[in-house]
């Protein structure tokens, strides 16, 4: 799903980010959140009554903390979410290079293995540190058309759940939308992959499509974190145990235009939703793609087929979970 390192002149920015390393959530219930990561794919590598801890093929990971963690960031909205947003960088000299940057007008704190530790524009905690990840590459996926076969005399792959392999991307709110891309391509040097007019910015810091998206809203908060897997008979795999296990569908079958890539997302308890994803556009040489800039109303804002949203997908798990609770019985018990 990853791409190697050093393959493609896109694949990292100026300042050498090469992508999301981990994502840190402070969650109410880690019980209940430990048990829809374990639904979703994810591989468990530490759990305990501190938090738990799960890792990708790649090295990415994610890390479920308690909510009162007295050494998480401040959280940029009530309830569980995301409290701590780490990318990857290249080489420790570039991490060194990034805390002098940051340093000049923010507090800047550094852990014993080097990891750096600020806050953005928008008051995210987020961190850099020198990435673990190593390539995950995935056989081609071949697809039979009329008139040209190129699987022959076998069946089609199928997936009896998902099991991603790559953090792909997340997605934030931001009422200070112009100075948090500011904030990331000016400073940080993440380049701009398509904007929605005045509302929203597809950034990135490898060769995915995107790796952040910034929206404008009234609010900070977490719209969703993205994780890669194979292809769309891997995402309905995923959809068949989430689904059977009781976790909320919240969009999709669908396929974004901006990006290209196929979509499925289920609300988190631990914040927000989850994306699974697949064939995404991957810009590997920056001069030859052109970004483009779309009217946030337009359809192609948000899909090329699949729909819009339903009207509660920017609820919580605790909103939608407490308007169930007050729905009538219907037996009449």
């Amino acid at each position: 799903m990853s791409t190697p390192l050093g393959k493609y002149p896109g694949d990292r920015t100026a300042t050498g980010i090469v992508g999301l390393e981990t994502v840190v959530y402070g969650v109410e219930d880690l019980v209940l959140s430990a048990r829809f990561f374990d639904d979703f794919g994810l591989e468990t590598v530490e759990h305990g009554e501190a938090g738990h801890t799960f890792e990708l093929p790649e090295h990415t990971s994610l890390q479920l903390r308690r909510f009162d963690d007295a050494a998480l960031p401040a959280p940029p909205e009530a309830g569980s979410t995301i409290r701590e947003i780490v990318w990857g960088v290249d080489t420790a000299a570039h991490v060194d290079e990034i805390a002098a940057e940051l340093a000049s007008d923010r507090a800047v704190t550094r852990d014993a293995d080097g990891t750096i530790h600020a806050v953005d524009d928008a008051g995210y905690g987020i961190g850099f540190t020198v990435t673990k990840r190593e390539a995950v590459i995935l056989e081609p996926q071949t697809f039979n058309t009329i008139g040209s076969v190129v699987r022959e005399n076998e069946r089609a792959a199928f997936y009896d759940r998902a099991k991603p392999q790559h953090l792909g991307h997340i997605v934030l709110y931001c009422p200070n939308w112009s100075e948090q891309v500011s904030f990331y391509v000016d400073r940080l040097k993440f380049m701009i992959s398509d904007t929605l007019r005045g509302s929203g910015a597809f950034l990135r810091c490898s060769v995915d499509h995107h790796n952040l998206f910034l929206l404008r809203y009234p609010n900070t908060g977490l719209n969703h974190v993205s994780f890669g897997v194979h292809g769309v008979d891997e995402i309905m795999g995923g959809h068949k145990v989430m689904s059977e296990a009781g976790w909320e569908p919240t969009w999709g079958l669908g396929r974004h235009y901006i990006g290209s890539n196929i979509f499925y997302y289920f609300r988190n308890p631990s914040g927000g939703h989850v994306e699974y994803y697949a064939d995404m556009d991957s810009i590997t040489n920056p001069e030859l793609w052109t970004p483009e800039e779309f009217e946030p109303d337009a359809p192609e804002a948000l899909f090329a087929w699949g729909g819009y949203p339903p009207p509660n997908y920017r609820k919580s798990y605790s909103e939608v979970q407490a308007e169930m609770a007050n729905l009538p019985d219907p037996s009449g018990g």
